[in-house]
């Protein structure tokens, strides 16, 4: 077989099955033959389709039998005319008269027969809504998820409806109604529903929780003050698996909360509440009240819960404390977090049971000993100055660590990698935002066990990746992603390809031998409209770029014959590039 294209279209189809859409998008642009398998129903169906606009005008036919195979549509309706004077709104509410309105065009593309949508979402006020979906909802008979954001404060509509909207369909599974402020009455009905994300700041929202609650598997909570979560809080939820709340609110607000007189009165419903939910296995909270309010009964009535998240937290050590009576936690990420505590010894949380831990621009760090030996995944952000020697903990206790994720916000010390070789059954290493140099590899020993190395937002000179494939004899993948790579032509390209490299440079309109330097330049700058350049010049600039970052590729493969080797938005500097 001498071209990828001779196999059969099933075949082709059952590889591209394994492409995330982003790379599906890439590959469409390959071939002909790619462009239409990528383009058929099995993958559009996948896809989400972006409308931004103001639909005064119908679309052209090339977008209606673009939209023929859309499964997931997603629209946002904007008036360029919502912020004109008020003695203009009767000028603008007569302007449709003798065409139709935006809303008219909108109903007239979501209800085409044609159109076999999956998931809708509309962005726009209450009343241009409920005008453009009205009652015909059903016509739309695969419709599972929905949602609608009536974040777009315009001009009300004084014709407009008062009575109550009801949104009504008998296949709709997720519903999500995004507000900032409270709306007009709405009902929802459809007896399927499993998932549902709301704001609390209305009355209709807390009802449609309370209607679907013994139904719900999924909740996500956005709350405004602490009246409504208590009203949340009186509630069951015996089918739930999913939690998610978030309120912004601080740690002055559950101080205040710990001391009110009928704090005691609360206890009783607070247990309750988590009593409620005996299925649930993944919680996330953004709240330091609901964290305090449920905490204390995690333990006991949360036998099923396997992932916990805390966002944007203070959090007391000893309420930190609660999550080691979770029986059956896997999954721990703390985000923006900050552990409060007495005294001046870190924490130390005995987890055994836990797998994966994620730690990211936390204000406090806690201790990396046996009590999660059993970590498998450890993702985490290094801030302080010290990082070697919370690397040396992790290396030095966390046996079983198979994938290791290290975020630098300052420059790693250079001996902080000298004891990984401890982490024996390590397989993959990421580097995200991390300045790296050689003195690093120096004092890393042989790692045997490593397959993957990702490199992400990091800077270098291009030599720094030689002695890696010397470090992890065994690796399968070097991934290189928004990498600024430095010095790219220092090292000798190699015998065959030297003299095709240095008739490149010295062919390039922009090389002068008299006026060597060390500036740099981006190639996008060269499209510019730089005086005395011709197109052909300009085109000759961007073919000797392009063909040097090929050969610095090359190169790099060479170096790990045995990897693959990919690049993704990389800049490569070249010391003989020039303004």
């Amino acid at each position: 077989m001498e071209n990828v294209n001779d196999l059969p279209a099933e075949i082709l189809i059952q590889v591209f099955d394994f492409l995330t859409v982003s790379e599906r998008k890439i590959a469409a642009s390959v071939c002909t033959l790619w462009c239409r398998i990528l383009h058929c129903v099995r993958y559009q169906r996948q896809c989400r389709f972006l409308l931004d606009r103001t639909f005064e005008e119908g679309l052209s036919d090339m977008e209606k039998q673009v939209l023929l195979n859309c499964r997931n549509l997603s629209i946002t309706h904007w008036d360029e005319d919502s912020e004109d004077e008020e003695d203009e709104e009767d000028i603008i509410e007569l302007k449709y008269l003798y065409k139709p309105s935006p809303e008219q065009n909108l109903a007239d593309l979501l209800f085409n027969p044609k159109l076999d949508l999956e998931s809708l979402e509309l962005f726009s006020t209450y009343d241009s809504c409920r005008h453009i979906i009205d009652s015909r909802l059903p016509q739309l008979e695969n419709l599972q998820n929905l949602s609608l954001n009536f974040d777009q404060n315009q001009k009300p509509n004084k014709a407009a409806d008062t009575s109550v909207w009801t949104i009504q369909h008998d296949r709709i599974k997720s519903f999500k109604l995004d507000i900032s402020h409270n709306v007009k009455p709405y009902r929802l009905i459809t007896p399927h529903l499993t998932c549902l994300d709301v704001t609390t700041n209305c009355r209709w929202n807390i009802e449609l929780v309370e209607m679907y609650s013994n139904q719900l598997q999924c909740l996500k909570l956005r709350f405004d003050d602490a009246e409504s979560m208590d009203q949340i809080i009186s509630m069951a939820f015996p089918k739930l698996t999913e939690l998610h709340v978030q309120m912004f609110d601080d740690k002055d607000i559950q101080v205040r909360y710990a001391r009110m007189n009928h704090r005691l009165t609360h206890l009783e419903k607070d247990e309750q509440f988590v009593r409620g939910m005996p299925q649930l296995k993944k919680l996330q909270l953004y709240s330091n009240l609901m964290f305090y309010r449920m905490s204390a009964f995690m333990g006991r009535y949360l036998r099923l819960l396997q992932e916990l998240t805390l966002e944007e937290q203070q959090i007391d050590y000893a309420q930190l404390k609660t999550v080691e009576t979770l029986p059956q936690l896997k999954t721990l990420t703390l985000f923006r977090c900050e552990v409060l505590q007495t005294s001046s010894m870190l924490p130390a949380l005995q987890l055994p049971r836990l797998h994966k831990l994620t730690l990211l621009y936390n204000e406090s760090s806690i201790v990396f000993d046996k009590g999660l030996a059993n970590i498998t995944h450890l993702k985490i952000s290094l801030w302080m100055r010290n990082n070697h020697k919370v690397l040396y903990k992790i290396c030095n206790n966390l046996s079983n660590l198979e994938h290791l994720e290290v975020r630098v916000n300052s420059k790693l010390v250079n001996t902080s990698l000298r004891h990984l070789h401890r982490l024996t059954k390590l397989k993959s290493l990421k580097l995200d935002d991390v300045e790296l140099n050689a003195r690093l590899w120096t004092h890393c020993p042989i790692v045997a066990s490593v397959q993957r190395l990702v490199l992400i937002n990091c800077s270098f000179k291009l030599d720094t990746l030689q002695p890696v494939a010397e470090l992890f004899p065994s690796l399968q993948e070097l991934f290189v992603d928004r990498c600024y790579i430095k010095n790219c032509d220092q090292e000798k390209v190699g015998d065959e390809d030297e003299d095709r490299a240095e008739a490149l440079v010295s062919s390039s309109p922009c090389f002068d031998e008299s006026s060597k330097s060390d500036e740099t330049f981006n190639v996008e700058d060269l499209h510019g409209d730089n005086t005395g350049s011709t197109d052909d010049s300009d085109s000759e600039d961007e073919d000797s770029s392009s063909e040097k970052q090929s050969l610095t590729i090359d190169r790099v493969r060479r170096w790990f014959p045995q990897s693959r080797v990919s690049f993704k938005d990389a800049y490569f500097r070249f010391t003989n590039d020039y303004d």
